[in-house]
Protein backbone atom coordinates (compact mmCIF):
# COMPACT_ATOMS: atom_id res chain seq x y z
CA UNK A 1 0.00 0.00 0.00
CA UNK A 2 1.28 3.53 -0.91
CA UNK A 3 1.39 6.32 1.66
CA UNK A 4 1.00 9.59 1.11
CA UNK A 5 1.78 13.07 2.42
CA UNK A 6 0.48 16.29 1.15
CA UNK A 7 1.80 19.96 1.60
CA UNK A 8 -0.14 22.96 1.61
CA UNK A 9 0.54 25.19 -1.43
CA UNK A 10 0.12 27.97 0.62
CA UNK A 11 3.81 27.28 2.55
CA UNK A 12 5.51 25.05 0.52
CA UNK A 13 7.65 24.85 -2.55
CA UNK A 14 7.59 22.48 -5.35
CA UNK A 15 11.30 23.05 -5.93
CA UNK A 16 11.68 22.10 -1.88
CA UNK A 17 9.57 19.50 -2.14
CA UNK A 18 11.56 18.31 -5.43
CA UNK A 19 15.38 18.32 -3.36
CA UNK A 20 13.80 16.27 -0.51
CA UNK A 21 12.59 14.07 -2.90
CA UNK A 22 16.34 13.51 -4.25
CA UNK A 23 18.12 13.34 -1.30
CA UNK A 24 16.27 10.71 -0.08
CA UNK A 25 16.47 8.65 -2.94
CA UNK A 26 18.18 6.12 -1.12
CA UNK A 27 15.35 5.76 1.60
CA UNK A 28 12.70 5.71 -0.52
CA UNK A 29 11.00 6.26 -4.17
CA UNK A 30 8.40 8.74 -4.65
CA UNK A 31 5.87 10.48 -6.99
CA UNK A 32 4.61 14.14 -6.67
CA UNK A 33 1.96 15.20 -7.72
CA UNK A 34 -0.54 18.27 -7.18
CA UNK A 35 -3.77 19.97 -7.21
CA UNK A 36 -4.48 23.72 -6.48
CA UNK A 37 -4.13 23.78 -2.95
CA UNK A 38 -1.81 20.52 -2.48
CA UNK A 39 1.25 18.60 -3.45
CA UNK A 40 1.17 15.36 -2.91
CA UNK A 41 4.09 12.82 -2.17
CA UNK A 42 3.58 9.71 -2.76
CA UNK A 43 5.99 6.98 -1.10
CA UNK A 44 5.87 4.06 -3.63
CA UNK A 45 8.38 2.38 -1.66
CA UNK A 46 10.85 2.60 0.97
CA UNK A 47 13.53 0.47 2.56
CA UNK A 48 12.56 1.72 6.50
CA UNK A 49 8.77 2.08 8.84
CA UNK A 50 6.70 4.07 5.85
CA UNK A 51 5.59 6.10 8.90
CA UNK A 52 8.53 6.93 9.85
CA UNK A 53 9.82 7.78 6.69
CA UNK A 54 7.02 10.08 6.17
CA UNK A 55 7.42 11.64 9.65
CA UNK A 56 11.23 12.51 8.69
CA UNK A 57 11.01 13.54 4.73
CA UNK A 58 8.27 15.91 6.35
CA UNK A 59 10.96 17.44 8.80
CA UNK A 60 13.03 17.39 6.03
CA UNK A 61 11.22 19.43 3.81
CA UNK A 62 10.30 22.21 6.40
CA UNK A 63 13.77 22.27 8.06
CA UNK A 64 15.17 23.27 4.11
CA UNK A 65 12.01 25.91 3.60
CA UNK A 66 13.89 29.51 3.10
CA UNK A 67 11.35 31.24 5.14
Amino acid sequence: MNEINKFTKEFYDRKTIELAIKAYSEIAQFKITEDNDYYYCDVLSYKHDPELVLNEFSNYVLGTMKI
